[in-house]
């Protein structure tokens, strides 16, 4: 997987069927589901993580959470 096209975004509130409402960096608001690899690591999201998002390419208020964000080194 390539990571062109992804977006640092703030997960907002879950909501139901494992589906999530987040923030993108640009303010958009994103309504996604967790990515099948991340699902099978069984990650735990919680309001206010950071993550990275991949949007649709047909619907840019719907994607999918691909990963969490990298802490940023002190």
């Amino acid at each position: 997987m390539t990571e062109t096209g992804l977006v640092p975004a703030t997960v907002r509130e879950a909501l139901p069927n494992a589906r999530f409402r987040c923030e993108a960096a640009d303010g958009q608001e994103v309504t996604c589901h967790v990515a099948g690899e991340m699902r099978m690591k069984v990650v735990r999201l919680l309001p206010g993580e950071s993550v990275m998002i991949e949007p649709s390419p047909l619907d840019p208020s719907k994607g999918r959470i691909v990963g969490k964000a990298r802490r940023q080194a002190r």
